[in-house]
């Protein structure tokens, strides 16, 4: 289907938009006929935010954006501009032409690619493609362009080309079959099982956390967190992804295993985190760079087939894009005609994937202007009587998983466009070690994990910055005290010779 694009290449450069009234000083105006350019296979109905399809006419300098990467009406207005002669000159035309915002603090710029999702990063580069995607985002996302459309990505393994079908366009999600082999499938399996498997946790969101919300509630798989140590099976897989998504294998989270039992499940949910339901957590403001660092995809593998229930649903499947002319969301995104949730433990709306050994769904939890796509919403429903679903999740995250935090900004537009309502939970804790050698004092995480936070000496104290409910305890070398827990606004507790932890002031715990 690639060769069909092939054609002379451009040298001198005019852009046609297709979009309303427009500031920009174009040099002449027509309106647009149905001619073929090397856009015209990848146009879709639907219209995309964040993305333009840029297409040139064979035997012609003239190259089209398409807005949103739908295709237009005849007899619609297209604008020309004139010629650019260098890569900065072109950028800046481009930028003000489809009126691109400013960057926001920890925002990446939007890059151009090429249909197999290589990086256009010169005039030379771009004269050879015969079709160009503009993504806001600054990463590659494949366009969805119509249900049962097939990409043929070159190399995702050893060489090999996958088909990647199209399921659907709201929200975009592909599937690729035969995505790993029975033999791979059992071997990763065999490693969770000998490492062992955990219940599933997750981070909760502040409405959760104020209702003391159990996992349990919502998920009860089991589950197991792979890198390439435990198997270099996982990090070929790792590879695989990366070949398979267009983007680069820094931003992969670890592989996550997970076991579905008869009758488990995980209510319906989203993989992308919507700042505005952490609007008192500000690490998780951080952690997501106001939004500009999340899991733009999942890679979801099935290991082995399930004759019983297990699929994988999402119910907002087929729903519209609220406001899809803001680009970077906030509140209220899914309050528009024809958007509605019915239910996040029903199986009964929505598109049902049936798990199918080496099958993969890939996904995107955001549009192409980085918003969170609502429309991304899904779940796993109950598996059969007498059965056992096994998967992996890989998340793709906009920029390389292990980015570091940002840093507080008191006047980010995102604090106003998601809502955040400050610090309220914040608790000042205080440890002091009435006994005769120094110790340590540890966090204890929701997954049960236990972190260092400080040293405590003898005879010492220490204070925290913490969060209400955040448990605690001191250790000397083997020996550990009771777990306490701050309390808001202040906690103070006693580490006595017995290595008993007690209020200060109060009584023993």
């Amino acid at each position: 289907m690639f060769a069909s694009l092939a054609g002379p290449s451009f040298h001198i450069l005019a852009i046609a938009l297709f979009a309303g009234p427009c500031s920009c000083h174009a040099t002449s105006t027509h309106r647009w006929k149905s001619v073929e350019d090397g856009a015209h296979p990848y146009l879709s109905e639907q219209f995309f935010p964040g993305l333009f399809v840029l297409g040139r006419v064979p035997r012609s300098s003239e190259v089209r954006v398409y807005l949103g990467g739908k295709q237009p009406s005849l007899g619609e207005e297209v604008l020309l501009v004139p010629e650019t002669q260098t890569w900065v000159e072109l950028r800046r035309t481009l930028t003000e032409l489809l009126r691109v915002p400013p960057l926001e603090p920890y925002q990446s710029d939007w890059a151009l690619f090429d249909a197999q999702g290589r990086r256009l990063e010169n005039l030379a580069t771009l004269a050879e493609a015969p079709v160009a995607f503009l993504i806001l985002l600054g990463q590659w996302m494949w366009p969805a362009v119509r249900v049962g459309f097939e990409h043929m990505v070159q190399d995702v393994a050893n060489g090999e080309t996958a088909v990647l079908r199209t399921l659907s366009l709201r929200p975009v999600i592909f599937e690729v079959e035969h995505f790993l082999s029975r033999e791979e499938a059992h071997e990763v399996m065999s490693v969770g099982e000998t490492i062992g498997l955990v219940a599933s946790k997750g981070t909760m969101t502040t409405a959760d956390r104020n209702r003391r919300t159990k996992d349990a509630q919502f998920r009860t798989s089991r589950q197991a967190w792979l890198d390439g140590k435990v198997s270099p099976l996982v990090g070929e897989l790792d590879e695989r992804v990366a070949n398979l998504t267009r983007v680069h294998s820094s931003h992969n989270e670890l592989a996550q295993l997970l076991r579905y039992d008869a009758g488990q499940f995980y209510h319906a949910h989203m993989d992308w985190s919507l700042l505005a339901d952490y609007n008192d957590q500000e690490g998780e403001w951080l952690h997501h760079h106001y939004g500009h660092q999340n899991r733009m995809a999942t890679v979801f593998m099935y290991l082995n087939d399930v004759e019983g229930g297990g699929e994988t649903v999402f119910p907002k499947q087929g729903q519209p894009i609220c406001f899809p002319e803001n680009l970077l969301g906030g509140l209220d995104m899914n309050n528009c005609k024809g958007a509605f949730t019915s239910s996040y433990e029903s199986c009964n709306y929505g598109l049902k994937v049936k798990p199918s050994l080496g099958k993969v769904l890939l996904w995107y939890n955001v549009l192409h202007s980085g918003r969170g796509d609502q429309n991304a919403l899904h779940g796993g429903c109950p598996v059969g009587d007498n059965l056992t679903k096994w998967s992996i999740n890989k998340w793709v995250n906009m920029k390389p998983f292990d980015e570091a935090p940002a840093q507080f900004l008191s006047d980010h537009p995102a604090l106003a466009r998601f809502g955040w309502a400050g610090d309220s939970d914040a608790c000042q804790v205080t440890f002091t070690n009435n006994a005769a050698s120094g110790a340590d004092v540890l966090w204890i995480s929701e997954d049960g994990q236990e972190h260092k936070v400080t040293d405590l000496p003898s005879h010492a104290s220490r204070s925290l910055q913490s969060h209400e409910g955040h448990m605690f305890l001191v250790r000397w070398g083997s020996d550990s005290s009771n777990v306490v827990t701050c309390q808001r606004p202040s906690s103070a507790f006693v580490a006595e010779p017995d290595h008993q932890l007690n209020v200060k002031g109060g009584l023993e715990l």
